[in-house]
């Protein structure tokens, strides 16, 4: 007699807790865990793990796959590396809401990932529009599940557009209403982009009164902070005011130190975090990517003040001949090697060349007939601002030591994609495809940074711990069946950094609310993602 509708048997079971693993079965039954352990009855699906972890699926705590996810809704590049959960929204810019001139800049979101052209951004103005119309059968489903963040941006622009001033006291209310009300369709709490543009002209006191409401939802703050680099102890001492003023969980972004003069610096910044907890009560936390280098838009590299506006008065800045001077000293004053500088994604066709290869190749190419500087300058204005790229600016010792701190979790910073259609052009940073199996590969089974059990444990428990979801994270009896089986021998990742869009090894089965979405290595097509609220 049929007890279960699946049991995955004969498994190493690592259940997410941080708990040494043991030998075992998992049983589900109408998307949920039935049993874990010696299962004895029989499922309607019988898996024979052979020997391979079952793990809770991986929480993707850090994403920006909200750009991609509306025209990927298979999510190939994260389910095939076991992600069975996104937290998207980060770094300051969600795709909704989607208000007054914040729409314009959620529809660049949308251009700026090539995928504008297949995606209707006109379906969803709010928060809730936008995570049903993600989970809806009738726009197609997804096949992981989804949660929010609300940007900070999409919160100041509508009220303030690109200024680089204080809201008044009302606009401040008007940025509050959007957060709560954002916060109230199900959000998972508020991020910003502290280094973008405009979310780097709002002071703390703003940052305060916005955390405020997070707080009064009892979710989180997730920050981007000002700096990672020469400047990243005083960034992270905001981080900790913000936290402890608005009593809100705090989270900070892809925690790094970037640049040689500020490498080794993590090793403070956590001391700092722990001392922050324990002396001063707050709750922060961080999480990371397991790479070298960090990928965002080329013009993240201008200066700020260079910055305000929006596209247009960036450019006329640009192409001034007194203001591009300025812009060009700066560039070259702030940059440590122009071979660290490898542009990824360019939208204008005649510049695809670009693609792959660093400024430093560049400039070789064009002789000495234009600076390296000038080159960015260059690829912005004729880009219209929009190319992208990977800078090679942090020390694997540095990436050891903030994986194996305690407060640490795993995020991709990346997206869902696929080597194929509008979302497999480019070059885009390995992360999209191979974070959580570069972290069991290479940091663990290679590197022996982490524990396997401890890794899971940053992957599945401790963001689950982090978002407050009871349901999720771990395998236990009555949680929803999200499980990833893989191979602890052969686990790694695919591609690399000029080839990196490959599915890993070693990613046998992956389960979303106890269905099948990976099997065998490969994508079943199955959609059974719901919205995180």
């Amino acid at each position: 007699m049929i007890e279960y509708d699946t049991v995955v048997r004969n498994a190493r079971v690592i259940d997410g807790t941080g708990a040494p693993w043991f030998d075992g079965d998992v049983a589900i039954s109408d998307g949920r865990i039935a049993a874990v352990g010696d299962v004895t009855g029989s499922g309607g699906t019988e898996l024979d793990a052979d020997g391979a972890v079952v793990a809770p699926g991986f929480i993707d705590i850090h994403t920006h796959s909200d750009f991609t996810l509306p025209a990927n809704r298979d999510a190939h590049s994260k389910v095939r590396q076991g992600v069975t959960l996104e937290i998207v929204g980060n770094c300051g810019t969600s795709a909704a809401p989607r208000y007054g001139e914040g729409a314009e800049d959620v529809d660049e979101g949308f251009a700026y990932r090539g995928v504008g052209e297949v995606v209707d951004t006109s379906a969803w103005e709010s928060m809730g529009d936008y995570l049903d119309h993600l989970e809806g059968a009738d726009a197609g489903g997804v096949s992981l599940n989804v949660g929010s963040l609300i940007g900070h941006e999409n919160a100041r622009i509508p009220v303030l557009g690109y200024e680089d001033r204080e809201p008044t006291a009302d606009e401040l209310e008007e940025m509050k209403a959007i957060v709560d009300e954002a916060l109230s369709d199900g959000a998972v709490g508020l991020s910003t982009g502290l280094i973008y543009t405009p979310g780097a002209f709002a002071d703390t006191e703003e940052l305060v009164a916005l955390a405020e409401v997070v707080a009064d939802h009892d979710k989180l703050y997730a920050t981007h902070m000002r700096s990672e680099g020469d400047e990243i102890f005083e960034a992270l001492e905001e981080a900790i005011e913000i936290g402890d003023r608005a009593d809100v969980p705090v989270q900070v972004s892809h925690h790094k130190a970037v640049g040689r003069d500020n490498w080794g610096k993590v090793k403070y910044t956590l001391e700092r975090m722990r001392r922050a907890r324990d002396r001063d009560g707050v709750e922060i936390q961080c999480e990371q990517y397991p790479y070298t280098a960090s990928s965002t838009s080329l013009g993240a590299r201008l200066p700020t003040w260079a910055r305000e506006g929006g596209t247009d008065a960036i450019l006329d800045r640009l192409t001034d001949e007194e203001t591009r001077a300025e812009i060009r000293d700066e560039l070259e004053a702030n940059t440590d090697s122009w071979d660290d500088i490898l542009i990824t994604n360019v939208r204008t066709s005649d510049l695809e060349a670009v693609q792959g290869q660093t400024i430093a190749e560049l400039a070789e190419r064009d002789g000495e007939s234009r600076s390296p500087a000038e080159i960015v300058i260059d690829l912005l204005i004729e880009d219209r601002v929009r190319p992208r790229h990977i800078h090679f600016c942090m020390r694997d010792s540095d990436v050891e030591e903030v994986m194996a701190h305690e407060l640490t979790m795993i995020g991709s910073d990346g997206n869902s994609l696929r080597p194929t259609g509008p979302l497999g052009d480019g070059v885009p940073h390995p992360r999209s495809y191979g974070t959580f199996p570069r972290v069991l590969g290479h940091y663990v089974r290679e590197r022996g940074v982490v524990s396997l059990e401890t890794a899971v444990y940053k992957m599945t428990g401790q963001p689950a711990a982090r978002l407050g979801l009871e349901d999720r994270g771990v395998l236990k009896e009555g949680l929803w069946a999200d499980l990833t089986v893989f191979d602890p021998e052969t686990v790694g990742q695919g591609g690399s950094f000029v080839d990196p869009a490959v599915y890993p090894d070693g990613i046998h089965h992956v389960l979303v609310n106890g269905e099948f979405v990976v099997r065998s290595g490969e994508h079943t097509g199955a959609r059974p993602g719901v919205a995180i609220r």
